[in-house]
């Protein structure tokens, strides 16, 4: 533990030492790197000072040559181009080392500018030619112009020290006010002896008249004192006013609807030669304050702060120094207290981990925990490890007041549960009462057909019901004290299902299932079929059918449905053989209840259920009931004669119709097919099955009650009926009379003279 407890002093402590050296090595480094790069734009910097007026100066010469190939013009062409060569190629090497010395976004917008500089001799060429117009020059110089101040722009933005760029920025946005200015002028000057400007230049020269006075004007007060006198000078000086004269006759003159006359030159307030010289001063003081004012002011505000930050970072490397010598004097002197007090705390913290489980435990099996006592409050100080400390405490104790809170919240829900479903099952109870005592004294088909819809409504309502008291951790209130066939059950969960007619059985072994097991297996085995007719098409069969199996009893639900992925199928399967507890079934958002009840009822008898793909494409549900939920054998009376199928008394109706009831078997297949799955001592059911101590209930066998002479048909004799249809039609009402006099007496008698 001391080992560890000085590791983890001195660790931090030569980490910090290298992260010292290595950041201060960095800041070193990059100081040094800003002080040159400074250098190299107080350079840059002072060569562009007269490469924008140099180039200005070659463009306003190129357009005119351009415009006019005249003596005077070339002569002013070729002294203009000797000062461009002078800056030309010294500000190309001095903008590659800048260049290469500034982030990505500067040396992109560096690179380009020094690739637009690449236009000049090919443009040259042109003009000497006389292969290119005015427009052409005035657009590529303006490109060379537009590259440099984007350039100058990037730099400013890639400034760490927000003055410097905001100095780099407003020098930018000066250098664009100042090109504005030559711009115009030149478009002028080339115009002025070649018949004025044209409608496109008017409106270019118009505009940028009108925005480099705009520009300036909103950018002064964003500069500092110094600059914003210079301009307001600048602005109130002569030349100034005359270059506002000169654009306003020109702009005037150019919108005149009377054309000039051939030869004729625009009507200025001054001489050309005034006009020039106030161009040069006012473009060269606006220049000037940009690239040189603020440039050289941002350039050695830069080198100012790389010399800051270079003494700065010997600074830290000493204090870094002598912070991990005196971490390292103070962890040795402190590590015995430190390991003392820790292992303490380990050791009272193991044992209340291993007393936390125990008490939830004890809580969720309803004990009433004390929780001061049983989760007593560590003691360790005020300091950190006091805190620590305190802060375990308060975890443990939150933890175990939270098992309380779950536990008596869990109670709430399982009782409210229980008591909605007690509720609704009590009054489901009583509707079906009289439902069945409306069947029996219904005569009307029809209305006897809307009864038994009604009837299995109900009983789908009580099925829900049941879902509720299995999710609150209830029994069901059906139970039976003996065991039930296997066929009857089968029968009895497929009769809760309103389409039972869709359902066919196969063989079902003769097996008695124990009574504590029967409403349960009941209630899982209509889940399941109910779920088989629910996503299957309405005009397909389920079958079921069942065989024993060496560890019990097998029952399959095989539908031809739509199925279910691969691998919804496996969750599925996985949540019935380990159903999740019903707060973590209800956080995963899943909104069918009826697996996780299917889930809950076969845990409590051991029964397995899984979900296989049926060969019609379906879903094959197997149930597996275990020898332990079974009874002794005990053989259906058969009579020497094979089952007959519950359903061959129902006569399957036309798709979409409801299913029409055999004559031969009464109105109340459905109930007669179920009366021995009725639970007994349920107040809930009229008609109780009986005790063991009672009679079994009358069995109804073919032709039993029927007269000798009916047991063989009688030869058709001839009758005067075959000649006479008026005689067949009266004979046919009174057998349809007596027939239905017959059925009426039948329904008013006893149920169990009925069964006979």
């Amino acid at each position: 533990m001391r080992t560890r407890v000085l590791a983890i002093a001195l660790i931090p402590g030569f980490v910090l030492l290298a992260a010292g050296v290595g950041i201060n090595a960095y800041l070193i480094t990059t100081a040094v790197q800003k002080r040159d790069t400074a250098v190299l734009l107080t350079r840059g910097y002072s060569l562009a000072v007269p490469f924008m007026p140099a180039m200005t100066q070659e463009r306003r010469a190129s357009i005119a040559y351009a415009a006019d190939p005249s003596p005077q013009n070339r002569a002013a062409l070729d002294a203009a181009r000797n000062g461009f060569n002078q800056l030309l190629a010294a500000f190309g090497e001095v903008s590659t080392q800048v260049a290469n010395a500034m982030p990505p976004e500067s040396r992109a917008s560096i690179g380009r500018f020094v690739q637009t500089m690449g236009q000049v001799p090919p443009i040259r060429e042109q003009i000497d030619k006389g292969q290119v117009g005015r427009l052409a020059v005035y657009d590529t110089y303006n490109s060379i112009a537009d590259a440099m101040i984007v350039a100058a722009g990037a730099i400013g933005r890639d400034s760490t020290d927000k003055d410097v760029a905001l100095l780099r920025s407003h020098a930018a946005d000066l250098m664009r006010v100042s090109d504005w200015l030559d711009r115009s002028n030149s478009l002028a000057l080339a115009a002025y002896r070649n018949g004025g400007l044209t409608t496109g230049e008017l409106a270019a020269y118009d505009s940028l008249t009108r925005a480099y006075r705009a520009e300036l004007s909103g950018l002064s007060p964003q500069l500092p004192l110094a600059q914003q006198q210079k301009i307001a000078q600048l602005q109130s000086s002569s030349d100034w006013n005359l270059l506002g004269d000169v654009e306003n006759a020109m702009v005037r003159q150019g919108y005149d609807p009377r054309p000039l006359s051939p030869g004729a030159t625009p009507s200025l307030p001054v001489t050309m030669q005034q006009w020039q010289d106030a161009v040069r001063q006012v473009s060269g003081e606006i220049s000037g304050l940009g690239l040189g004012d603020l440039g050289s002011a941002a350039a050695a505000l830069e080198k100012r702060t790389a010399d800051d930050t270079l003494r700065r970072s010997v600074i830290i490397a000493a204090a870094s120094l002598l912070v991990v010598i005196i971490v390292l004097l103070l962890a040795i002197r402190l590590s015995n207290n430190l390991v003392h007090r820790l292992r303490r705390l380990r050791a009272d913290t193991i044992a209340a981990d291993k007393r936390l489980p125990q008490v939830v435990g004890r809580i969720r099996e309803g004990e009433h925990v004390d929780v001061t006592e049983e989760v007593p409050a560590l003691d360790y100080g005020t300091d950190e490890i006091g805190e620590v400390a305190d802060a375990f405490s308060k975890a443990q104790q939150a933890a175990v007041a939270a098992a309380v809170q779950e536990a008596r919240l869990r109670e709430g829900t399982n009782t409210v549960f229980l008591n909605i479903a007690r509720r609704s099952q009590a009054v489901v109870h009583r509707q079906l009462q009289v439902l069945d005592k409306a069947e029996r004294a219904a005569d009307d088909p029809d209305q006897v057909e809307l009864l038994y819809q009604l009837d299995h409504l109900s009983t789908r309502e009580r099925r829900n019901a049941e879902n509720l008291i299995v999710l609150g951790g209830g029994r069901l209130t059906r139970q039976w004290r003996t065991s039930v066939s296997l066929l009857d059950i089968a029968r009895s969960a497929v009769a809760e299902t309103e389409q039972y007619h869709r359902i066919t059985f196969g063989r079902v072994p003769q097996l008695q299932v124990t009574g504590r097991a029967v409403a349960d297996l009941m209630h899982l085995l209509a889940e399941l079929v109910d779920n088989a007719i629910a996503f299957s098409p309405p005009e397909s069969r389920i079958e079921v059918r069942g065989n024993p199996v060496g560890k019990g009893a097998v029952l399959e639900i095989d539908d031809q449905g739509l199925g279910m992925p691969v691998e919804e199928r496996e969750r599925i399967n996985t949540m019935l053989e380990h159903p999740p507890d019903f707060g973590v079934m209800a956080l995963t958002g899943d909104s069918r209840i009826g697996f996780f009840v299917v889930a809950r009822l076969a845990r409590q008898h051991d029964i397995r259920v899984s979900l296989l793909e049926s060969s019609y494409g379906g879903i094959r549900a197997v149930v597996v009931i275990p020898n332990s939920a079974l009874a002794s054998v005990k053989h259906l009376e058969t009579n020497g004669e094979r089952h007959t199928d519950w359903f061959d008394t129902v006569v399957p109706a036309q798709a979409g119709a409801a299913p029409e009831i055999s004559p031969t078997a009464g109105t109340r297949t459905k109930h007669r097919a179920t009366v021995a799955m009725l639970p007994e001592g349920n107040p809930a059911w009229p008609a109780l099955p009986p005790s063991d101590d009672r009679p079994p209930l009358p069995k109804r066998r073919r032709q039993a009650s029927l007269a000798p002479e009916l047991h063989e048909l009688p030869e058709p004799e001839t009758t005067t009926a075959e000649a006479d249809p008026d005689a067949t039609a009266v004979e046919a009402r009174n057998l349809m009379a007596a027939f239905q006099d017959g059925t009426r007496r039948g329904r008013a008698g006893d149920d169990d003279t009925w069964l006979g």
